[in-house]
């Protein structure tokens, strides 16, 4: 079983995971932040330090009066309209405005994006962060990423449909006008 593991300034070491998204070269264009979502299959990992570190930090912001609604990082894939998450634990890590350090399995940075892409698998040093935003009613717990490792390839995530349906048959010749 992969397994969390606590770091001594209470960052946590992730398992391995199936990266999802990855903008770790450039900010997403959607947040305008950097970090990757990070897919734990979950027939093999153990889940129980990240779920107790994020009650800590729960505890920690809100004591016993949590906020209705409150958003928590874990999703389940199964949940997901991604064909690509089924069967995995799902986490959206922010990097924030800063790029996070990438390396290889030997530590060597990786510098070519090509190189770390979704499908890929990693291990990270993850953080978790509290967020009130009273002005639209929106509360909960996020997931920091402070360092992502390359740990092996895989097959890339790739969503594509068939250009087959996608158009109309046309005649073999064009025809003129």
């Amino acid at each position: 079983m992969n397994e969390f593991k606590l770091k001594e300034d209470g960052s946590l070491l992730t398992p391995e995971f199936r990266v999802s998204f990855p903008n770790v070269f450039e900010v997403s264009q959607l947040s305008g932040k950097y970090g990757c979502g990070m897919m734990f299959p979950k027939k093999t990992t153990d889940m129980k330090l990240l779920n107790a570190q994020i009650e800590t930090v729960i505890l920690e912001k809100w004591g016993k009066k949590k906020p209705k609604n409150l958003a928590l990082p874990v999703l389940d894939g199964d949940e997901s309209d991604r064909a690509e998450r089924e069967g995995y634990f799902y986490i959206n890590g922010k990097a924030g405005q800063f790029q996070p350090p990438l390396v290889d399995r030997l530590k060597e940075d990786i510098i070519n994006p090509e190189e770390f892409y979704a499908g890929c698998w990693a291990r990270g040093v993850i953080t978790f962060y509290t967020y009130d935003r009273k002005d639209i009613g929106k509360a909960g717990v996020s997931v920091g990423i402070r360092s992502l490792q390359k740990l092996r390839d895989d097959e890339p995530l790739v969503s594509r449909v068939s250009v087959s349906g996608e158009f109309d048959d046309l005649p073999s010749e064009v025809e003129e006008l």
